[in-house]
């Protein structure tokens, strides 16, 4: 594993989140981070739209909306509303009309990032969980733990790990990231879809 790359989202949430309490600059600084590492990489971003698969792209879509329906079926109990979100997310410069494209561009642009990074960059062909699975869920905590009791977390860290794991081994078996990208798509749409209609409600 390129050791120093996959502190980058860590290094970026901490930043962005915890020092400068802004969604927004952490995100972008994520991004950029990533954008100046695998820019030269023409094969890497050129597997971004290989390995297509359309019966095995229906059960990833499945799966990564799975996270947005346990997350729905779960916040009654995680104490998940409005009450909580919108305070959470002012404090990190997220409302109104900035909320909403928040969402949108962490739905439709994040998980092309995530992909080249974690699967791509930092993969492994390994069938088994590896240490990058593992750092994979554990930058999300960073974020995670200004949202939820550590009960919870512990929860969404495991999920992460499966999330990150089958990612990989779409990505091995197809020769390609564009499956794990539609599946994380999927994912963070859901997600990030039961978050903001419940800040709402």
């Amino acid at each position: 594993m390129k050791k120093p790359v996959f502190l980058i989202p860590y290094l970026a949430m901490v930043v962005g989140l915890h020092v400068l309490g802004s969604a927004w600059i952490s995100f972008l600084l994520y991004h950029g981070l990533v954008l100046l590492v695998v820019c030269r990489d023409r094969p890497l971003l050129s597997s971004l739209l290989r390995g297509w698969a359309p019966g095995v792209g229906l059960g990833a879509v499945l799966f990564g909306v799975g996270g947005g329906a346990l997350l729905f079926v779960l916040a009654p109990r995680i104490g998940l509303d409005a009450a909580l979100i919108t305070p959470a997310i002012a404090r990190l410069g997220l409302h109104g009309t900035g909320w909403l494209l928040f969402v949108v561009y962490h739905t439709l642009v994040n998980p092309w990032f995530e992909e080249v990074l974690w699967r791509g960059w930092l993969g492994s062909d390994s069938v088994r969980p590896v240490a990058g699975d593992f750092l994979f869920a554990g930058y999300h905590l960073l974020v995670l733990v200004l949202f939820l009791e550590w009960r919870w977390i512990a929860l969404a860290f495991g999920v992460l790990v499966v999330a990150s794991w089958y990612w990989r081994q779409l990505r091995r078996r197809h020769e390609g990231l564009l499956l794990p990208v539609v599946s994380h798509l999927a994912a963070d749409g859901s997600i990030m879809a039961v978050v903001y209609i419940l800040s709402l409600s």
